[in-house]
């Protein structure tokens, strides 16, 4: 029977920290088998250093829990486990033989409990902290546990991580009784100063369910070990937590560093530590987090289901998905296209990701999946995607997204008419894809959703006038002509709105999402799609017209439900 640990490592600057290293060198020491799960690139001669080193790389959609279930997955269906252990890239390792002391205890323990923590905490709840946790055959092979393993997914939070993975296996611990330690835990006698809440770790077993919770209820509710008892944990059990070292949010005395860390090691550690800074901060939840990128167009991370074949799939669907709840009428509208298609999901919500994946990778040849900024609505992050020139590739691309329009009691029936004007049937779709694909039409619509009547200017005609002088698409005298498909639904020829790729950084600086009906840069980028088709020699169209251009038939009469 293995002994396995679990690494989750995550790094913001995509590298791989000497505290990994050292973390890495001390598990090869008392593990049979390492599996590091990581969202950086790994250069090959790590592994050659580690023989025992599995390495599994994946996206960085979910926290430390997703890699998890990753790593514990893939070891679970390869090996024979004895135990398990979990442990993340959060802390620095100041005594590589303290730290391998610790873990030998930990394995030492495990033969009398069923899980081994190296601390418990008393913030938000008590829980067996999860950076470094011990678990053993007996929990591996419970159906509950198993249960709780399949049920980690990513979430669009810290704090929903720790409150439905890391509380919530502490919770599962206790429902089923487990036999539970740690190495370090609250005196349940003494509660004086901080050595005195070191409880050496003796063989004494207690439940989980009857663990400190009730014994210790006069310690703070906000006391984490991790944080108030920084040096102790340094002295015992070797590492601190990068967050400690870069924001002490308990003001602790950090002279333990100096004192306890190998001096040649020291200005490493002091480096690391100041990159920690570049990349953190601490929310309003009080709870460290990874800085967001602030630039003008919404930023995003990728996850894939399978990868797009350059070349081999002509058409492709921009999905931005703020509504889930909207996917099973999407997938049925989605269905219509009987052409192979790539699907290329917009979302602020990294944990709808699995069931996007899930339900999606029915359909489509590849999915992937862009969790951005909540900024521009649809059209923020599509003209992030855009930019990128990953549409580049297709023949024709299919824009939609997930409208509601709450603020109006005829949303549902607007977003369906819409919908059935872009894929409502199969020959909808061939149609659409046949007039792009002619090389003429740029853009294809909804006919009856195309507005040309002043009253739709709203807001927004300076904004639309600085962004297509801007692209060179109308001179800056020239009178500007109104005209586009209400609710941005549409067909398209990437290389037709290539100009959108010569538009400054700084001026697409979108709003945050406040509920406005007009007057964003959203809606002024809404009204030029059809401009920019026309400045590059294309036209606009619609399937009804097959491919004449919209503005010579007459439109000024045309309204929608909702704009």
């Amino acid at each position: 029977m293995d002994k396995v640990a679990i690494v989750a490592h995550f790094d913001p600057n995509d590298s791989v920290e000497t505290n990994i290293l050292d973390l890495l060198v001390c598990l090869s020491t008392t593990f049979d088998r390492t599996v590091l799960v990581t969202t950086s690139k790994i250069e090959p001669d790590l592994v050659e250093g580690f023989p025992n080193l599995t390495v599994i790389t994946r996206p960085n959609f979910g926290y430390d829990f997703y890699s998890y279930r990753v790593g514990l997955t893939f070891a679970l269906e390869n090996w024979q486990i004895g135990s398990a252990l979990l442990v993340n890239s959060s802390f620095a390792i100041l005594s590589r033989d303290t730290f391998c002391n610790a873990l030998r205890r930990m394995l030492e323990l495990i033969d009398s409990h069923d899980v081994v923590g190296a601390t418990e905490s008393l913030q938000f709840s008590w829980h067996i902290q999860s950076y470094l946790m011990l678990l053993g055959p007996c929990i591996l092979e419970q159906a509950w546990f198993r249960a709780f393993l399949g049920s980690i997914e990513p979430t669009s939070s810290k704090f929903d991580t720790i409150a439905r993975f890391e509380l919530g296996l502490s919770v599962g611990l206790k429902r089923n009784n487990a036999k539970v330690t740690t190495l370090l835990r609250p005196d349940l006698v003494k509660l004086g100063s901080a050595d005195d809440y070191w409880v050496h770790d003796s063989e004494e077993k207690y439940v989980a369910a009857q663990s400190s919770v009730s014994n210790v209820h006069s310690l703070p509710q906000k006391f984490n070990p991790v944080h108030h008892l920084a040096g102790l944990i340094a002295r015992q059990l070797g590492y601190v937590k990068f967050e400690v070292l870069r924001d002490n949010p308990h003001k602790v005395d950090l002279s333990f560093v100096d004192k306890l860390c190998e001096p040649s090691r020291l200005g490493e550690m002091q480096e690391m530590v100041g990159r920690s800074r570049l990349n953190y901060n601490r929310g309003t939840d009080n709870l460290s987090a990874l800085k967001s990128d602030s630039g003008p167009i919404p930023s995003f991370k990728l996850a894939r289901w399978r990868r797009t074949n350059a070349g081999g799939v002509g058409v492709a669907v921009v999905l931005h998905l703020y509504y889930a709840e909207m996917i099973p009428d999407i997938y049925r509208f989605l269905k219509n296209i009987v052409l192979p298609f790539d699907l290329h999901v917009t979302t602020p919500f990294e944990g709808d990701a699995t069931e996007i994946f899930s339900i999606f990778s029915k359909l489509a040849q590849s999915v992937s999946i862009y969790c951005s900024e909540n900024r521009g609505r649809d059209i923020g992050p599509f003209v992030s995607i855009y930019r990128s020139g990953v549409l580049d590739r297709y023949d024709a691309v299919l824009k939609m997204h997930s409208k509601k329009s709450t603020y109006s009691t005829n949303g549902s029936f607007w977003r369906d008419r819409l919908y059935q004007s872009v894929a409502g049937d199969s020959l909808t779709v061939l149609r659409s894809v046949d007039l792009i694909k002619s090389g003429k039409v740029g853009i294809v619509g909804p006919h009856r959703y195309y507005l040309s009547n002043d009253r739709f200017w709203g807001a927004n005609r300076e904004t639309m006038r600085r962004l297509l002088s801007e692209m060179a698409a109308v001179d800056s005298g020239e009178d500007l002509e109104l005209g586009f498909f209400a609710g941005s639904m549409f067909w398209f020829a990437p290389r037709a709105l290539e100009p959108l790729k010569d538009i400054p950084e700084a001026s697409l600086t979108f709003e945050h999402e406040d509920g406005q009906q007009d007057g964003t840069l959203a809606h002024a980028i809404e009204r030029i799609f059809c401009q920019v088709a026309r400045s590059q020699g294309f036209t606009s169209s619609s399937v009804i017209l097959g491919g004449s251009d919209i503005r010579g038939h007459s439109s000024v009469d045309n309204d929608v439900p909702v704009l």
